[in-house]
């Protein structure tokens, strides 16, 4: 009998649905790569937007994970998971499907991409917390590791491909109709769920309690934040969110004007950090071998969080600074992704079927709401630090943060065949 550390001699991929599933996870990664990128420049050359236009569209992208993540994975508990997939795939390119016929029809303003930034960001989330909740059905859970793996696989790949190709539909047809392709993939990611002929049960899920839904949600947070596995997992997650917010906001900003790197430079650091990613997926493998699963995310995220030491560290020639920026994008983007698949397993392994929603979409509202305030909170750090105080602030932060999966049970962490699930072993309330 296969264990999940000792990983079944045949490939996921020989799973008919496994691979029209994964394929349409992987037109949906790189479409949603080209929106990301490609919004935010449909409101710079079609309505002139300016600096605090593009701050909104950025704090619109966050919000819906902020106010709707554990709403979202309340709905997602109490349905199947498939055709909900389906339906907010579908929706989210009838919603992208506005921009270029706004442009085409001379109605396009800003607060028509404003609109569409906060329903295609709302059914982008729907699309995460159920994918991430079907994962199990699909696979299995003893093959949990692998199938996240795969699907590391497809998001690195849409992060490498996805702001190239931007640029080249940009240039061929302009930025408001780059947008039909984003549309188009989600109809590929559609399409390649209703093509699965593998039969999805009902959710087991416990009836309502009456409770409002506050304090349902309230519920979902105190089970996840006293769980023994998830909730240093969860704390961590929040921690590195709040750091992945002053990234963000300021590295670009870092990169052109602090270090004088130019445009094309940063461009080739982001591609590296997709390339690092992809080979993070395949190492992931290799690693379990020797360690437990608690001790690979432990390492993993350290010498992750040990790297991003290098970004405020960059001094020097241009090519030391490049050089530096590169160890901590490509490396750093590499380890990232072997704890997050570690974490992808072990949130779904823990958590019973008919809570994985709800679980989730508390980790999503955490990570939205952090980051948030990491972002909010960039701009006067970087004034009163500099920009370089501001990232050393951050890395350390991130270092910081590790220590979480030192608590408790997690650093022993092993999955199981029968995982034991304590904090959700009593009747859910919702």
């Amino acid at each position: 009998m296969s264990t999940l550390s000792d990983p079944p001699r045949t490939s996921l991929l020989r799973d008919r649905d496994v691979k029209r599933y994964l394929a349409g996870q992987l037109s949906a990664e790189v479409g949603s790569r080209i929106s990301r990128e490609g919004l935010p420049i449909v409101a710079i050359v079609s309505v002139g937007a300016g600096a605090p236009a593009l701050a909104l569209l950025a704090a619109l992208a966050t919000l819906p994970s902020l106010l709707a993540g554990n709403v979202v994975g309340q709905a997602v508990d109490r349905t199947r998971r498939r055709p909900l997939l389906i339906g907010a795939n579908v929706a989210r390119a009838l919603i992208l499907f506005a921009i270029p016929v706004l442009y085409l029809t001379h109605h396009l303003t800003m607060a028509g991409i404003a609109a569409v930034t906060v329903l295609a960001a709302l059914a982008a989330l729907v699309v995460r917390v159920a994918r991430h909740a079907y994962l199990p059905t699909l696979v299995g859970r003893h093959r949990l590791e692998e199938g996240n793996e795969w699907v590391g696989t497809a998001e690195s790949i849409g992060e490498t491909a996805g702001p190239g190709l931007m640029g080249l539909l940009i240039q061929a047809v302009g930025a408001p109709l780059a947008m039909a392709f984003d549309a188009l993939s989600n109809l590929i990611a559609a399409a390649s769920l209703v093509s699965l002929s593998r039969p999805e049960p009902n959710v087991a899920s416990a009836p309502p309690s009456g409770a409002g839904t506050g304090i349902q949600i309230g519920h979902v947070w105190s089970r996840v934040l006293r769980h023994p596995i998830l909730g240093p997992l969860f704390l961590n997650a929040g921690v590195g969110a709040l750091a992945g917010g002053f990234f963000s906001t300021l590295y670009e900003l870092y990169v052109l004007k602090t270090l004088h790197l130019s445009p094309f430079l940063l461009g080739l650091l982001i591609t590296s950090g997709g390339l690092g990613s992809l080979i993070g997926t395949r190492l992931f493998r290799r690693l379990r071998r020797r360690l437990n699963l608690g001790r690979l995310m432990a390492a993993a995220y350290f010498i992750f969080a040990l790297l991003n030491l290098a970004v405020p560290a960059a001094h020097g020639t241009l090519w030391v600074k490049f050089l530096l920026l590169f160890i901590a994008q490509f490396g750093g983007d590499l380890w990232a992704t072997i704890f997050e698949i570690g974490a992808a397993t072990v949130e779904q392994h823990v958590t019973p079927d008919h809570w994985l929603g709800r679980v989730h979409g508390t980790f999503r509202a955490l990570s939205g709401g952090v980051e948030v305030v990491g972002a909010l909170a960039a701009a006067p750090l970087a004034l009163w630090l500099g920009v370089r105080g501001a990232f050393w602030l951050a890395a350390l932060g991130l270092m910081a943060s590790g220590l979480l999966l030192m608590v408790g049970r997690m650093l022993r962490y092993e999955p199981a065949e029968e995982p034991f699930w304590p904090a959700f072993d009593q009747p859910a309330n919702g």
